[in-house]
């Protein structure tokens, strides 16, 4: 198995076990607050990746713009992604918000000059495929308030697409260490922005709830590691709509561990991405 594959799928595992704890504690301190701790979970551990490693010893003009690039993108885009989900129904935006390897994909190709397999190509369906399933059957809310959410949710999209073909011309100009670096300084304050934006609205931090939030805050810094390599070592157009793919975990986790039922078209999503998936390890 290739090392990237291995990379990718421990990143959806990973992330999806975090997705599964991250109900209580979310519901408890919020959306914005539990990004705020995410966020500075995740600073040590590039910041210590950049220091280590010495990452400014491989700087260059270009990979900084790419790196700035790649954070800045990425942020704003999960910003956009806040603003319409406080806009419409969350079922609807989750749904939406899972096309934005397509983006990726077809810059990847066009841009890139990368090729896909027929392999990959088959395999790329169902994951989209199990994806859109998978957004369109999760989520809460009420009913969507006209079509504001539909522009933000737009921009993020393709704020998203640009990211992920950023992110790996980033790792290929400076490398893993000097991207860390990179990432931190730049989507932090967009980060902390949107978790400024969320508490406005909550009262105190609840002790317990930030404890609860541990495990997994934990994991998804992990993920963020896993994640990185994964777009380093691997195709961009095949490892994106891969990792897409951590719903399917966090749903498992939910039904074997939490009892949660799981409805029909979540089972006939988890059966396109487990296809998917299978797939793109041939």
């Amino acid at each position: 198995m290739e090392l990237w594959l291995v990379y990718a799928l421990l990143t959806v595992v990973l992330y999806g076990l975090g997705e599964g704890l991250s109900k209580e504690p979310t519901t408890r301190l919020g959306s914005g607050r539990m990004l705020a701790l995410y966020s500075l979970y995740s600073v040590p551990i590039y910041t210590g990746w950049f220091l280590l490693e010495a990452g400014w010893s491989d700087f260059t003009p270009d990979g900084v713009l790419l790196g700035i690039g790649s954070g800045l993108t990425g942020a704003l885009g999960t910003l956009l992604w806040f603003v319409a989900i406080e806009r419409g129904n969350a079922s609807v935006v989750s749904g939406f918000s899972a096309a934005y390897p397509v983006v990726t994909i077809a810059a990847a190709v066009v841009g890139l000059g990368a090729t896909l397999l027929p392999v990959q190509v088959v395999s790329i369906v169902f994951l989209l495929a199990g994806a859109l399933l998978l957004g369109m059957s999760e989520g809460h809310g009420g009913q969507a308030e006209g079509r504001t959410w539909l522009a933000p949710m737009f921009l993020a999209v393709l704020l998203w697409g640009a990211w992920g073909v950023l992110e790996k011309l980033s790792l290929d100009a400076i490398g893993f260490s000097a991207n860390a670096g990179l990432y931190v300084l730049s989507s932090t304050p967009v980060y902390l922005l949107v978790a400024r934006r969320g508490a406005r609205r909550r009262g105190p931090w609840e002790k317990a709830a930030v404890r609860g939030a541990q495990p997994t805050l934990v994991l998804w810094a992990v993920s963020g590691v896993t994640m990185f390599l994964a777009i380093g070592l691997g195709p961009l157009a095949v490892v994106v709509p891969l990792m897409t793919m951590y719903p399917v975990v966090a749903i498992l986790f939910r039904r074997l561990w939490m009892e949660e039922r799981m409805s029909l078209a979540q089972k006939v999503a988890v059966g396109f991405c487990m296809t998917g998936t299978l797939i793109a390890t041939l």
